[in-house]
């Protein structure tokens, strides 16, 4: 009785680990390959952009130029975990109106670029990206911007790349920087992983990780949380802006999801972020 006992435990726990591992895993990487929008149906012009990256993974991005003859600066937009450049690129639709240039690329695995998501070779996309712009399109400071999961890439490519390419701004919207913390906040969420938690130190990596993120400085970076976010909690920019170096600013926006800050309470956070470009 006594063996039995202990080897269900064995695999009680061996099948809890399994499922942390799962679970810590797939919550960063949801891609498809499906072409939700096109942008030509808001009239929007842009360039099909394919480049390699060192290690020889081929990434497919969209580069939207400024509609004014003058641009104001280059947006490098690092998106979320799901999807693709098809749906992510909506979110910043109206900047070329507004005087930027805007690019948006896919990570390995994602739309167009072949291959599958690592945390190493999505910064690897981060970093060509970045070169690419600089190479073909606009050598001024790059305003770096990511969102949820392209956060902490956005973060370490910025490490990356700062003693090599100028950067003007590094802006993270929802986002964390850590896979591990990251993990324990999700297995924390419910009653049945609650005491998984310290299995995320053991199962992720945080090699790709930008903490600590003072590195950053002294590039100023602004943090974008809404309060009502479902799926990273504001608490995460709270931590990283307690974090960084001046110059630094949080803006915790009410009512505010996750991806849509820019459409709550009346576009509000739109016209502020122009400001602050500016």
């Amino acid at each position: 009785m006594a063996k039995t006992l202990a080897l269900r435990f064995k695999i009680l726990s061996l099948s809890a680990l399994v499922l942390a591992l799962t679970a810590c895993q797939s919550v960063f990487y949801y891609p498809t390959d499906f072409k939700y929008y096109d942008p030509a149906r808001l009239n929007l012009k842009y360039e099909n952009v394919r480049f390699k990256t060192p290690s020889g993974n081929e990434v497919h991005g969209w580069y939207f130029a400024s509609s004014q003859k003058e641009s104001k600066g280059t947006v490098l937009f690092f998106h979320g975990n799901a999807q693709n450049i098809s749906s992510h690129f909506m979110m910043f639709y109206w900047l070329p109106q507004e005087g930027y240039n805007y690019m948006i690329f896919d990570y390995p695995g994602y739309g167009e670029s072949p291959g599958a998501p690592t945390p190493e070779n999505t910064v690897e996309s981060g970093v060509a990206a970045a070169a690419w712009l600089r190479e073909n399109k606009d050598q001024r400071p790059l305003i770096i911007y990511g969102q949820s999961l392209g956060g902490i890439i956005a973060m370490q490519t910025a490490i990356k790349i700062k003693n090599q390419q100028p950067i003007r701004n590094v802006v993270i919207d929802g986002s964390f920087s850590s896979y591990k913390k990251m993990g324990r906040r999700v297995l924390s969420r419910s009653w049945w992983t609650w005491w998984m938690q310290p299995l995320t130190y053991a199962v992720l990596s945080d090699a790709q990780s930008p903490e600590p993120i003072d590195r950053i400085s002294p590039i100023p970076m602004l943090f974008i949380h809404g309060t009502n976010d479902p799926i990273i909690e504001p608490a995460s920019s709270e931590e990283m802006f307690a974090a960084a170096r001046d110059p630094k600013q949080l803006w915790l926006v009410p009512n505010g999801h996750h991806g849509d800050l820019f459409e709550v309470n009346n576009r509000e956070v739109r016209q502020k972020f122009l400001n602050y470009l500016q």
